[in-house]
């Protein structure tokens, strides 16, 4: 089970962002809430989907947090994972009537990726992402037969390290977090056709560049 619930939808409170402004107040502890009736104290817009109450809300959360926990943590450090799960959950409710039925993970996943790019460029100090590769790349459930070998896992870390950021990221997805290509798709605002190309290109540089590895360390 998932931490205690911190989206009561009448009490909607994200604590991990809360310490960031916290420090800024100087010390001070600021908590964020949402009524029925909206968000931030903002009444929903006319026309609302009243069906999305507290209890999707709640069901989306106890379906997706683990999972979009694992993936923020595969990126950022841990603090700053905690904080992206909350604004994204955040973001939910709030745009609520705009999350596509049958696509609720992939328009998580999508926030939440943009929420991390968002930090990255920002703050200028998230170096998280190469350690988090790192640690996924030994314990990922990457299964192809060409990587089995010795000297191949032994090229996977430096090859996908040296490939581009947007390779790694589409890499990830497929891999470890198990993603279809319709749901990068949705994550990433490209089509399904789209997403499999990529993901083809990016494995067949992964591919080369670990044959490049290879070579140079048996030279």
């Amino acid at each position: 089970m998932p931490p205690v619930l911190r989206y009561s939808v009448n009490g909607l409170r994200e604590d991990a962002p809360a310490r960031r402004r916290a420090a800024a107040n100087g010390g001070r502890k600021e908590e964020r809430k949402v009524d029925t009736n909206g968000t931030m104290g903002v009444k929903a817009p006319i026309g609302s989907d009243t069906g999305r109450d507290r209890d999707w809300f709640t069901s989306l959360y106890h379906d997706s947090y683990r999972m979009l926990l694992a993936y923020a943590r595969r990126r950022v450090d841990e603090q700053t994972a905690d904080e992206v799960v909350a604004d994204t959950f955040l973001v939910a409710w709030r745009r609520r009537d705009e999350v596509p039925e049958g696509f609720e993970r992939a328009w998580l996943f999508g926030v939440a990726r943009n929420t991390i790019l968002t930090a990255n460029r920002t703050a200028r100090r998230r170096h998280a992402l190469n350690g988090k590769l790192h640690g996924a790349a030994r314990t990922g459930p990457w299964t192809d037969d060409r990587y089995e070998t010795s000297d191949r896992a032994d090229a996977l870390l430096p090859a996908l390290q040296a490939l581009r950021e947007e390779d790694r990221e589409i890499l990830m997805l497929v891999a470890w977090e198990g993603l279809s290509h319709a749901e990068i798709g949705e994550a990433m605002g490209i089509s399904a056709n789209a997403v499999a190309i990529r993901v083809h290109r990016a494995r067949k540089r992964l591919a080369d560049r670990m044959d490049s590895t290879i070579v140079h360390c048996g030279a």
